[in-house]
């Protein structure tokens, strides 16, 4: 998706409803300002359904943290939010990206590791809730010549 665009409007809509509500928290209009440097990625549904988003902070050396992972309430539990985060690591490897690294809820650690992420350190509260920071080398096998 394109900062700005009507997709990336819907994705932070998304992030909004799925992320910050549950907590009494609003984005803040600050966020997006930084987000003009970030990539973002989405799945749509068949009938164009926002099903699941994901931002990506592009980093020095081949590094990039993944942020506000959301996948449409109503589609949760269908494997899309795994199918978003293998596409984007296939697309970010075949970039020459190699290491990934996100600050997780410590409800989503599980669907995580299920897709090869480690816990590192202790939890840490962030946005009033426990984290831990996650990473995974992204495997050469999965970079496209």
């Amino acid at each position: 998706m394109t900062f700005g665009s009507e997709a990336y409007e819907r994705a932070w809509l998304l992030r909004q409803t799925v992320l910050r509500a549950p907590l009494g928290l609003t984005l803040d209009i600050s966020e997006r300002a930084a987000e003009a440097s970030h990539r973002h990625f989405a799945l749509f549904t068949d009938n164009d359904e926002l099903a699941a988003c994901v931002s990506m902070v592009p980093l020095p050396d081949g590094q990039a943290k993944l942020r506000q992972m959301a996948v449409n309430e109503i589609m949760q539990g269908m494997g899309l939010g795994q199918k978003l985060i293998r596409s984007v690591e296939s697309l970010l490897a075949s970039e020459g990206f190699c290491y990934l690294y996100m600050h997780a809820r410590q409800s989503a650690i599980g669907f995580y590791q299920k897709l090869g992420y480690r816990a590192e350190g202790e939890p840490f509260t962030e946005i009033t809730i426990p984290h831990v920071r996650m990473s995974k080398t992204l495997s050469t096998a999965s970079r496209q010549p």
